[in-house]
């Protein structure tokens, strides 16, 4: 979609097709992908990351990991490369290890998405998607501030490091928990069938994932599906949000409009206009918030 000497920003989709776990696989570079709908699942050293439209994930060259798909439907991914002087600043300034670590800089996996930072991201893509014909250093900057931004809340939360016997039952459970919203993401989900399909108490299960997943069960529900509807504007912009709102799971445009404004604060209808290049200053205000 965009490349500079610094950063390139490609859109990945993949079919899920493969049952089981794929063949091994290694990252080229140094990468924070963000996926925008479906839901997969990455196995490697770090342990087990569940991606969805709420997190982002991070690869470093030569990483060894294999992908699951629990979910049907595939998945669809916005990643962006960094070359690795840029990488090590930008990580950098939120640890200063991370120069000491040669070519495993990110401390982190995976970590959740703010809702802002989310419809930022929309933004920047809407730009990058329509051909950017501006200068190429607008752009890159406003990029480059979003992702600064991104990395400081995943290392603000970040629970990684050696986890105890408890601490990994406490990961596995969120994991079973974000999996089962995923696939069940379209339906009328009950907190007592998440917490069977998860192995656990509805209390305990309320307690322990937000915890570790940084948003109660319910909210992370609701932004899936709104992230998963902003996804769809985005490829069908003259869809009726009428049909948008059933099909990710609201009960009416209202009720998708209500929730998207109390996640992201912009109406349904602002967004929906999308960006042009006349708005990358208004944007850029809030990349800087």
């Amino acid at each position: 979609m965009f490349e500079t000497e610094v950063l390139s920003i490609q859109d990945v989709r993949c079919l899920g097709s493969v049952s089981g776990r794929s063949d091994d696989e290694w990252s080229a570079g140094y990468e924070i992908v963000f996926p925008r709908s479906g839901t997969f699942v990455r196995h490697g050293a770090d342990g087990i990351h569940v991606a969805d439209a709420n997190q982002m994930l991070f690869f470093h060259p030569g990483q060894s990991y294999q992908i699951t798909h629990p979910v049907h439907g595939g998945d669809r991914c916005t990643v962006v490369e960094l070359s690795r002087s840029v990488l090590i600043e930008l990580v950098g300034a939120h640890d200063p290890s991370a120069d000491d670590l040669n070519d495993r800089p990110f401390r982190t996996g995976s970590a959740l998405v703010d809702a802002e930072q989310r419809l930022t991201q929309h933004r920047l893509l809407s730009l990058a998607d329509s051909g950017w014909s501006g200068d190429p250093i607008d752009l890159e900057e406003s990029v480059l501030r979003h992702l600064d931004q991104a990395v400081r809340n995943a290392y603000v939360r970040d629970v990684s490091g050696v986890r105890s016997e408890t601490s990994r039952a406490h990961a596995r459970l969120a994991a079973d928990a974000k999996l089962y919203l995923g696939e069940r993401m379209t339906e009328r989900v009950r907190l007592a069938d998440v917490a069977s399909a998860a192995g656990s108490s509805p209390y305990h299960l309320c307690r322990i994932f937000k915890q570790e997943a940084g948003l109660p069960v319910h909210r992370y529900l609701r932004r899936l599906r709104l992230l998963h509807a902003l996804d769809r504007m985005s490829d069908e912009p003259d869809e009726l949000l009428a049909r948008t709102a059933l099909d990710v799971g609201f009960l009416s445009h209202a009720h998708m409009s209500t929730a998207f404004r109390s996640e992201f604060g912009p109406t349904l209808s602002d967004t929906r206009r999308g960006v042009t290049s006349g708005r990358l200053r208004e944007m850029r205000k809030i990349v800087e918030a």
